[in-house]
């Protein structure tokens, strides 16, 4: 399109979903009215966002926004480009010709009369000359394949909104002027990396994957991370009154089968997606930067990182450096021998140092090895946070059944059944190791269930859950042994029904998973289950 004054990115802010993009451009102004058109928009630009600066004095109306595939198809570009490409097909053909016809006029067979001079002459040029054809054809190719990109980058921009401006200039000037913009087709997602050597503070460092694919590149741009979206139809929450009466028929219990697999398909697709972006960290360009500069705003943090960069469009993602924190950790071997035969390392941190915006998944790198994922997600009413950093192999657990019992006291009409059990560890380092080990006497819920403890080794007890902790010393190569006995009492006359606590829970709100926490992390729904 003929008078298209151009503009290119030169700065983004990215939000977690969504940028604002800052173009740049150059005009040349007469004194007094000039109409511009001016390009860059995108198909993910909201043209209700668009706003144009342009210098002191130089006033606008009339904006308005254009589609180029309205205008006269003369005046197309992608047309020229077309016409310029067929011409060098046609050119490939002409060449093509030529090399068939050296290489049929190189048989000699059917002449009559036969010139040997002639003949030497032509098979000493012949490979000349098909060499030069085939380097004329390659030159050609490529210049078709450099025409084919510029042709869809031009349709691509073509088929982009056009800003339509009237401006009234002063004087006859030229003037740089700038675009901001809101633009759909870009985000960013955190990256977390956990470093330890099991011994000094446990090291978090957060990244960012930046991905776009507006159509085009953002070459040496200055760029700023959003932890936040821009609110879009926001609701602020508003307290309700709740009015108390006398039911007069028995509630309809309704099925919660679909519920439940709804709110399961909701957290799992979170997850999935981090999983995902952690299996595609080795395919993407790595920005090797400082740290980039924290900016706390009102209702988000922004991180500005360092310099220019290069992102370009419809990539497997750009990774950029955002923060490294260092945080003082106590290290535990875990041992829950019921649940696993492999014993844990695991690293306990305060809640109060952990970073506010780190949720989700890290990639733990073990003495630089990588060890596995952990999930951080941290309930931050407790004092404290277990990170897994994968199964100590060194240590070999078991968990025997000595004693399984049901006997019936006919005077007092109960039935009691005796278990016992036998647990078993291992130490196969060559240096002395603690162990957390763990189990559990079950909780009684009706007053008429009596639990017993007949012998726990003096583990440490908590009486509202049942959980049993001993903390034991093993020296290299050693094996000890720890006991847990108990008894179940219960009417004769009724049956236990036995269920299991356990962590797999989801928001009654949104659907996130909430593992063992009193509130949603996602959208702050109190937990109560």
């Amino acid at each position: 399109m003929n008078n298209l004054i151009q503009t290119r990115v030169t700065g983004v802010k990215i939000y977690r979903n969504g940028a604002e993009t800052i173009r740049r451009g150059q005009a040349e102004l007469k004194a007094g009215v000039n109409h511009l058109k001016i390009a860059g928009m995108t198909q993910g630009t909201d043209t209700g966002t668009v706003r144009l600066f342009f210098p002191a004095g130089v006033t606008m109306s009339d904006i308005r926004f254009l589609n180029t595939l309205n205008y006269n198809p003369e005046e197309k570009e992608s047309d020229r480009i077309k016409a310029e490409i067929n011409a060098l097909k046609q050119q490939i053909e002409v060449k093509e010709l030529q090399k068939t016809l050296w290489q049929e006029n190189g048989s000699f067979v059917s002449r009559q009369e036969q010139n040997l001079q002639d003949i030497e002459s032509y098979i000493s040029k012949l490979p000349e000359r098909l060499t030069a054809i085939h380097q004329e054809i390659a030159a050609l190719q490529k210049d078709i394949t450099r025409l084919e990109k510029k042709l869809n980058d031009t349709v691509r921009t073509e088929s982009c909104p056009v800003i339509s401006v009237e401006v009234e200039a002063p004087a006859d000037a030229v003037c740089d002027f700038e675009i901001r913009s809101h633009e759909d087709n870009a985000l960013w997602q955190p990256v977390y990396e956990i470093h330890t050597d099991a011994e000094g503070p446990l090291t978090m460092r957060v990244r960012a994957r930046i991905l776009q694919n507006t159509g085009e590149e953002w070459d040496k741009v200055n760029v700023s991370l959003l932890t936040g979206n821009p609110t879009s139809g926001g609701v602020m929450p508003v307290i309700r009154p709740v009015y108390l009466s006398i039911r007069t028929s028995e509630p309809v219990i309704r099925a919660k089968g679909n519920m439940a697999m709804g709110r399961m398909a909701m957290a799992a697709a979170p997850m999935m997606a981090d999983e995902e972006a952690m299996a595609d960290t080795a395919q993407m360009s790595r920005l090797e930067t400082a740290e980039a500069e924290v900016s706390t705003e009102e209702t988000m943090t922004e991180y500005i990182l360092p310099g220019t960069k290069t992102i370009p469009s419809d990539s497997e993602g750009t990774m950029a450096d955002l923060q490294q924190f260092d945080l003082p950790a106590e290290y535990v071997i875990s041992a829950v021998p019921k649940m696993d035969v492999k014993a844990w390392l695991k690293a306990t941190v305060k809640t109060v140092d952990l970073p506010a915006m780190v949720r989700g998944n890290a990639a733990v790198y073990l003495n630089g090895i990588f060890a596995g994922n952990a999930l951080i997600n941290p309930d931050m009413t407790k004092e404290t946070f277990d990170i897994p950093l994968g199964q100590e192999e060194a240590v070999q657990l078991r968990r025997t059944e000595k004693l399984k019992k049901t006997s019936e006291a006919m005077l007092k009409n109960q039935r009691t059944t005796d278990y016992a059990y036998e647990l078993m560890i291992t130490n196969s380092k060559a240096k002395e190791i603690t162990v957390t080990v763990q189990d559990r006497l079950p909780v009684s819920r009706d007053k008429t269930i009596v639990v017993e403890p007949v012998k726990t080794d003096k583990a440490e007890q908590d009486a509202d859950n049942g959980l049993l902790t001993w903390k034991i010393t093993l020296a290299p190569k050693e094996t000890k042994t720890l006991n847990l006995a108990y008894r179940v009492s219960w009417p004769k006359d009724k049956m236990i029904q036995e269920t299991s606590g356990g962590s797999n829970r989801f928001c009654p709100n949104c659907g996130a998973r909430v593992y063992d926490l009193k509130f949603c992390p996602e959208c702050g729904t109190q937990v109560d289950f």
